[in-house]
């Protein structure tokens, strides 16, 4: 069963039994004192009228005296006084009955009915009293011990109460029919206000699953200041920062994700080269000149490799940025990517043509490098074979600038927005089977901003691209490496 009818049954289920409880109660509770009243008048009629009847008999005493030896004459001279004798009050007139001590009914008038049961009840000076029920009458009858000439005898007299036990069946009955009433009330009153209660937990149900599917999280709106907009609150602060926690584990896992493809794309270039040159030094006969030269670049770029996969990891999943600036000749540092790309260019037809304008750099040469080898490769894959490449290098007023050109397949304007998205490719299926992940040019963009420059592209689709790497001046600290 929902929340919602558990809390409805409930509350409906209180209120009527609190109502019933409480008007059986009230009613009960009055009942009781309207009927030890009735109690206690009978009590005050029946002392009121053994002493009028004591007054009464008090000229007869003598008689009575005189006959008193003989009870038949005693009981008769009894009845002969209390049958001239009319009990009247406002009510009307009393049925009473007049005992001896045995319990024998000396007199009683005609609308008195002998059940001797209260006599049985109660034992000598004593009082009490009863209530009799003859068909649809309640009667309360009591009794009382008085002397008569030292003589003891009982006077019993008799009221009707049926009024005070129909009042209190009206009166359940009445409560019988507002209890229906409030029944119908209370199911429309307790359904809106359960409803209006509930509320708050069905949104932030509702808020929960929109988590648990993925979706945006929209924070519950807080309406109340009680235990539930505590809640919700806790459970605003909770969400975010699980969104918090989740996008950062998206970030983490997107880092690593973006680690190892540009470790893998990093990989290709270099790994050509020393793939190039071993089978170079396998397969041919070289000089000892060119073996050391060969075996030379094979090392350095196994070096080279070996420094970046660190420097990447720092970058891209670490997120760091302290890393050791050189300054460096421009020429030193194109002639190390030269050397790279050399035998690459070769096997692809392509005329690789530099053109440096010589000058200091201030960088970090690894990762600039990654970015060099990056925008040649991209150049590359857009040719084909037989193209041109060229890397240009000036100085400008705000430090230095590299640009490389290419007569390739260019690019749409549209698509020069997007290009530096991570995983983003322009021609899928070419870059696919060219090996790349659409990491490059997002890895390109890192580490430019690293180096407070800028990357612009600008592209004619079938007639090539060119790109502008801008970085700042050299400055007159760090050392120049060779």
């Amino acid at each position: 069963m929902k929340f919602f009818w558990k809390l409805y049954f409930s509350i409906m289920t209180i209120t009527l039994i609190c109502f019933s409880v409480g008007g059986t109660m009230l009613i009960q509770t009055s009942f009781n004192s309207s009927f030890d009243r009735e109690v206690e008048s009978i009590y005050q009629e029946n002392d009121i009228l053994v002493n009028s009847l004591t007054l009464e008999l008090y000229p007869y005493l003598e008689e009575m005296t005189l006959k008193w030896d003989s009870t038949q004459e005693r009981t008769n001279l009894l009845k002969n006084v209390f049958c001239n004798m009319i009990v009247e009050t406002f009510r009307g007139n009393i049925s009473f009955c007049v005992r001896d001590e045995s319990g024998n009914v000396i007199y009683q008038n005609d609308t008195f009915k002998d059940q001797h049961k209260l006599f049985k009840r109660i034992s000598q000076n004593e009082r009490g009293s009863i209530v009799l029920k003859d068909k649809n009458h309640y009667k309360l009858q009591a009794l009382r011990c008085f002397s008569l000439n030292e003589t003891k005898l009982y006077f019993e007299n008799v009221r009707d109460i049926s009024e005070l036990f129909l009042n209190r069946e009206n009166q359940f009955r009445t409560l019988f029919y507002y209890t229906l009433v409030l029944l119908f009330v209370s199911t429309i009153v307790i359904f809106i206000v359960t409803r209006w209660l509930v509320y708050p937990i069905k949104k932030l149900s509702k808020a929960t699953k929109g988590i648990a599917d993925r979706k945006v999280f929209i924070p519950v709106t807080v309406s109340s200041e009680d235990e539930i907009g505590q809640l919700t609150k806790d459970f605003n602060t909770m969400a975010k920062r699980l969104e918090i926690t989740m996008k950062e584990l998206h970030e983490a896992v997107e880092r690593q994700e973006m680690f190892v493809g540009n470790f893998a794309h990093e990989l290709k270039t270099p790994l050509t080269s020393i793939i190039g040159y071993g089978d170079m030094l396998r397969s041919k006969r070289l000089s000892e000149e060119e073996i050391i030269n060969y075996s030379h670049l094979i090392v350095e770029e196994g070096k080279r490799l070996e420094s970046m996969s660190m420097k990447l990891l720092n970058l891209i999943v670490l997120k760091k940025q302290d890393f050791k600036m050189y300054k460096i000749s421009a020429q030193t540092f194109v002639q190390g990517i030269e050397d790279m790309v050399d035998l690459l260019m070769k096997e692809n037809n392509i005329q690789f043509i530099t053109e440096i304008e010589p000058s200091e750099l201030y960088i970090e040469p690894d990762l600039m490098k990654t970015v060099c080898l990056n925008l040649l490769d991209n150049a590359r894959k857009a040719i084909g074979k037989n193209g041109k490449i060229f890397l240009k290098g000036n100085v400008t007023e705000a430090g230095y600038q590299f640009v490389i050109e290419d007569n390739g397949c260019g690019m749409a304007i549209e698509e020069l927005g997007k290009i530096k998205e991570a995983f983003y490719m322009v021609d899928k299926s070419r870059s696919r089977s060219a090996g790349g992940a659409g990491l490059g040019l997002a890895l390109c963009d890192q580490i430019i901003k690293f180096h407070h420059g800028t990357l612009d592209f600008e592209s004619v689709l079938g007639k090539g691209t060119t790109v502008a790497v801008r970085i700042e001046g050299v400055t007159n600290n760090e050392e120049i490496q060779k």
